[in-house]
């Protein structure tokens, strides 16, 4: 009796496995067949170069952000998602971040300007101060008279932008201050680029205390930009 089961046994166990291959290999093939590859890496090539070689490894390619990077040229891949090297579904998407290169910004108009205009415009404009040179010059002291690189130029962010300004003319008429109290005569001595020295009291003086009723040089003469002027103002009781 058992040895007339057998072929039936036999039947039946070939009968399921063989649908279980059906079943495994037409409805859950990826149980048997992997999809999954590796991801290649494509950082630091180009954007052109990276996609194609995304797509001839079997991968989908998104953009994903643009940003301006230092020593990285425009188009260039700065990273991607998922990883170089991970194991991933054959079809599905690369997420690539390019650079849009180096930020750059124009060098704005500042001839004219004076240096605490010219600086604010410079920072204003994402760039940095330079150097700042002082030159004689018959345009007012603190003017710009040039900068480099010229207004106009293109440059890379961040990047310095020097100045040449005005020291004022090489002589400078002295102005007659006598008269005024000496606050005045200070601030406007100061304006010129001249340097107030030492003030004498004069306590004999009739006109009210801390008028100016001195000077050396004296006034209307020709003094160097800078010069040092000394004054003399009333002291009476």
């Amino acid at each position: 009796m058992a040895r007339r089961s057998i072929p039936y046994l036999a039947a039946a166990t070939g009968g399921f496995v063989l649908a279980y291959l059906v079943v495994a290999l037409f409805i859950f093939p990826a149980r048997l067949v992997s999809s999954d590859l590796p991801v290649p890496n494509v950082t630091g090539i180009d954007w052109a170069a990276a996609k194609a070689k995304l797509e001839t490894a079997g991968f989908k390619v998104a953009r994903g952000e643009q940003r301006y990077t230092t020593g990285a040229p425009e188009g260039a891949i700065l990273s991607q998602s998922p990883a170089p090297g991970s194991i991933e579904p054959k079809g599905s998407a690369v997420v690539l971040d390019v650079s849009r290169g180096q930020r750059s910004g124009e060098v704005p108009r500042l001839v004219g300007l004076t240096r605490q205009q010219a600086e604010m415009a410079i920072q204003n404009a994402g760039l940095d101060i330079g150097d700042v040179t002082a030159m004689a010059d018959d345009a007012p002291r603190g003017q710009v008279l040039s900068t480099s690189p010229e207004a106009g130029a293109r440059v890379p962010i961040p990047s310095a932008v020097s100045l040449v300004v005005s020291d004022g003319p090489g002589t400078v008429h002295v102005p007659d201050v006598t008269g005024q109290d000496y606050a005045s005569a200070r601030s406007l001595l100061g304006q010129l680029g001249f340097v107030v020295g030492r003030v004498t009291v004069d306590t004999a003086s009739t006109f009210p205390p801390n008028t100016v009723v001195g000077q050396s040089p004296a006034a209307n003469s020709s003094a160097p930009a800078g010069a040092t002027i000394t004054l003399t103002i009333a002291g009476g009781t």
